[in-house]
């Protein structure tokens, strides 16, 4: 014993040897038993089994510096449990977590502890520690907020905040609320302040050129999206140093070896419902990447059971709804069959809470004041294999016309042509249900809209329509308006969605023109005074005149006109003078087909089709500085394709309305039915499903058709006031009066003249 004392070497190693033996008793131990309600905290499962002689020893003085370890322990403990303050104070906490980590330590731990309380402290240690990372972090990435090249919104600006401190987020924001602009901004601002050097995106593949669009205005940070074949996608990985991939969950299982690899810091995963499903390889993969900062955007968390929200949270705080086990016998309200059935939820209060910490809602209702006016959001959808093919066999034909009409002036019917094959393009990026409207409506009008009907559509539109009309109508509570260019769209996307609106205990109503006048009255009346008529779909018959403003906040257009024009018509039946509300504009666009580059040629306030045409009645010429030929060969791109036989003058291709082609014709106008406008078109052009009202609403069709095209069509239309008459119609009723009736364009013109003379003949009535 002497020996011992005059060794300090040898006194801490009796010292330790007697702790393990005595600590035998003193144990480290958790209880799983978590409570069923309130805030969710594992540590107040920790219990230390402390013994008398236990304790003396190990607080006396050791050779290891374990006491003040011990010493910080045992304050933190009063009657076995661990105190409060000990558990929300988070400086105090990681210092605790710190000190039994050494003390439970495999090698050397002077604690015994049981296997599943050793776990708790390492996994709780990590989060205090990250969550101690990212509140020293933070403060600096928010200041690089100010370099955005846009403006955040408060409740935006309170969302990235929200993930700079938290690290791990889930952002569920109500549609609309720019979930994408706070994503951007967040690692706008981590990548300026130097805390994350590489960053992925992943997403939808029809998202993917979304993103890239608003990652470049809203920040300068690096970004690019993976494309191309296997391996030009390799050379991507490879040569990628610094900034942000955006890749589409397909790529992510295809390489996900070369992801990996990337090391990425920061994570972030849009449309998040993709990984609902425990079992799904994109739930497997996604969920394999570990970057320190993740960010997982969705507007609809859970769809359908709490096992889909367990998912998702897993990859961003997988204790937050501990224990799985809990989740449906706890949330679930059961009813009937001896309390075996299901009947709803309950205990959302408790699921609410514990929700908190990772996950962030605002619903539209909450920033109505925050909102911009007007949103304007693009939802692109991808083309189905089928509509592929169909849309690209067209390519060849319409770039033989281009290159035919870039050597000379093209005559009117291959020009017709050209009109019909970019129409039926249109049609295909609609879906190949329209195109094929009459063979499949008698059957699909009878049925139910279910999945498998749904796909036999190769719509994709419809699908979407779904989705934003289920968020939109049924969540939201407001009021829609549809467009469509063609009726039979309309039929189709009301039908697909009969189902959705039904089991809400809401309607739609039409205003297309092929409604009687007292039937469309009465549809206006209802979409304003009847709360259950939520939704209205037009065609551009409702483009121009109807207000709506006081009934419809939000506006979808299933495709997008030629004419900005146009589409502000539309726009504007809501956004108007009157209007209290924020509004939001969703134009759905295939991408992959003429509708992608249609709108980039619309978003660039071009009209397609102003000030085209000069020359003669059998020839159409076009201006060489802004060519329509230059502009459809923008968009299809026929490169060095040899020209393509056509038909001098062939069989129009119906629309899916029996609109003819001639439609496109008119300048400035994306809808209006130009059949009704040629009194010498072939019988094969006029509409058999016409849509009067269409043709008759669009603006300035006199203004914009030049008199060589009028002489084309009409004799002697040189002149605009004779145009203006060549548009009126005169009919007698069945009472046997007289009806006259102008489209606004004329109207306007023959109000003028006759304006005039009443002023001249009442100033000669006058002199004297």
């Amino acid at each position: 014993m002497d020996d011992i004392g005059r060794s300090r070497r040898r006194f801490a190693l009796a010292v330790r040897e007697s702790a393990a033996t005595v600590a035998r008793g003193a144990r480290l131990v958790w209880n799983p038993d978590l409570p069923l309600a309130g805030e969710l905290d594992r540590l107040s499962g920790l219990r230390l089994e402390w013994p008398k002689h236990a304790a003396a020893l190990l607080g006396t003085r050791s050779a290891s510096g374990a006491r003040a370890h011990v010493t910080r322990v045992r304050g933190a403990f009063t009657h076995e449990a661990l105190e409060p303050s000990a558990r929300v104070d988070p400086e105090r906490r990681r210092e605790l977590l710190s000190s039994l980590q050494v003390l439970v330590a495999r090698d050397g731990g002077l604690l015994d502890s049981t296997p599943s309380a050793r776990a708790l402290v390492l996994e709780e240690l990590e989060r205090a520690e990250r969550h101690r990372r990212n509140e020293q972090a933070a403060l600096e990435a928010i200041s690089e907020l100010r370099t955005l090249k846009r403006r955040l919104y408060p409740y935006q600006r309170e969302g990235v905040e929200r993930f700079l401190f938290a690290g791990r987020l889930l952002l569920a924001d109500d549609m609309g609320l720019g979930k994408t602009t706070q994503a951007i901004a967040a690692c706008h601002a981590l990548f300026g302040s130097g805390r994350v050097t590489r960053g992925l995106v992943i997403a939808p593949s029809s998202l993917k050129p979304q993103w890239l669009r608003e990652w470049q205005e809203t920040t300068s940070v690096p970004a690019a999206v993976v494309e191309g074949t296997p391996q030009e996608r390799a050379r991507q990985y490879r040569e990628f140093r610094s900034g942000f991939l955006i890749l589409n969950y397909e790529q992510l299982l295809r390489d996900a070896e070369r992801v990996q690899a990337i090391r990425a810091d920061i994570v972030v995963l849009d449309e998040a419902q993709r990984i609902k499903n425990y079992a799904t390889k994109s739930a497997i993969y996604v969920k394999a990447l570990q970057p320190e900062y993740r960010l997982v955007l969705t507007g609809t968390p859970m769809e359908n059971r709490l096992e889909e929200l367990a998912s998702i949270l897993d990859w961003i705080d997988d204790v937050a709804l501990s224990p799985k086990w809990r989740l449906v016998p706890w949330y679930t309200r059961w009813e009937g069959d001896g309390g075996k059935g299901k009947a709803g939820a309950r205990n959302l209060d408790t699921l609410r809470l514990r929700l908190a910490p990772c996950l962030v809602r605002r619903l539209r209702r909450d920033v109505l004041g925050q909102l911009p006016s007007r949103t304007d959001t693009r939802v692109p959808v991808d083309l189905t294999p089928q509509q592929a093919v169909e849309h690209d066999e067209l390519s060849a034909p319409i770039a033989g016309l281009v290159q035919r009409g870039k050597r000379r002036p093209l005559r009117q019917a291959e020009f017709l042509k050209l009109m019909q094959l970019l129409t039926q393009q249109r049609i295909i990026a609609n879906g190949l249900g329209q195109l094929r409207f009459e063979e499949i409506w008698p059957a699909y009008s009878k049925a139910r809209p279910d999945p498998s009907l749904l796909e036999g559509l190769f719509a994709p539109k419809l699908l979407e329509l779904r989705r934003l009309l289920t968020d939109l109508v049924i969540d939201q509570g407001r009021k829609v308006v549809v467009f469509s260019q063609w009726r039979r769209m309309l039929r189709l996307a009301e039908w697909s969605v009969r189902d959705v609106l039904g089991d809400g205990d809401v309607r739609a109503v039409f205003f297309t023109g092929a409604e009687k006048q007292s039937q469309r009255t009465r549809n206006i009346v209802d979409f304003h005074d009847d709360p259950r008529v939520r939704v209205m779909f037009l065609s551009d018959a409702g483009g121009v005149g109807l207000n709506l403003q006081k009934a419809a906040s939000a506006c979808i257009n299933l495709e997008l006109p030629w004419n900005p024009a146009v589409l502000e018509q539309r726009i504007g039946r809501i956004y108007r003078l009157g209007q209290k509300r924020p509004i939001d504009v969703y134009n759905l666009v295939s991408e992959g087909s003429i509708e992608a580059r249609i709108a980039s040629l619309v978003g660039a306030k071009q009209a397609l089709f102003s000030g085209l045409f000069d020359g003669t009645c059998d020839e159409i010429r076009f201006d060489a500085a802004a060519s329509f030929l230059t502009r459809v060969e923008r968009m299809v791109d026929p490169g060095v394709l040899p020209e393509a036989p056509v038909s001098a003058a062939g069989p129009p291709v119906e629309d899916g309305d029996g609109d003819s082609a001639a439609v496109e014709v008119q300048a400035r106008l994306d809808d209006a039915a130009l059949a009704d406008e040629l009194p010498v078109a072939p019988a094969s052009l006029v509409r058999s499903d016409a849509d009067e009202d269409t043709s008759r609403a669009a603006d300035a069709v006199a203004s914009d058709v030049t008199p060589a095209v009028a002489s084309d069509v009409s004799p002697a239309t040189n002149d605009p006031v004779a145009a203006a008459f060549d548009l009126v119609r005169v009919e007698r009723t069945a009472d046997g009066g007289v009806r006259i009736e102008a489209p606004p364009e004329a109207a306007g013109s023959l109000v003028a003249l006759f304006q005039g003379m009443a002023r001249l003949l009442a100033s000669a009535v006058k002199t004297p």
